[in-house]
């Protein structure tokens, strides 16, 4: 190949790609905008749920349980007791 065809040919690849990054990063943002429904840290109450719908309803009754104050099993113990091996004092 001849000098002035290799820096063609260089120029053709950087330029392809280049255009490569820039379609993934296009397509990169496309898709994060896509998503919907994503908060950022907040979380949604039936209060705050009913304050922002001005007068409609789904119709689904959401009840809430308080969780136990102490563990089932506060402390777990094991059944068997293994021998450590000769060595391994």
């Amino acid at each position: 190949m001849k000098p002035n065809q290799q820096k063609i040919v260089k120029l053709l690849s950087a330029l392809i790609a280049a255009s490569a990054i820039v379609v993934m990063a296009v397509l990169a943002v496309a898709l994060d905008e896509e998503q919907t429904g994503i908060g950022t840290g907040t979380v949604a109450t039936p209060e705050a749920a009913a304050k922002n719908v001005k007068g409609m309803s789904t119709g689904v009754t959401v009840t809430t349980t308080t969780p136990p104050t102490a563990l089932p099993v506060p402390e777990a113990v094991p059944t068997l007791k293994a021998a450590v091996p000769k060595g391994f004092r």
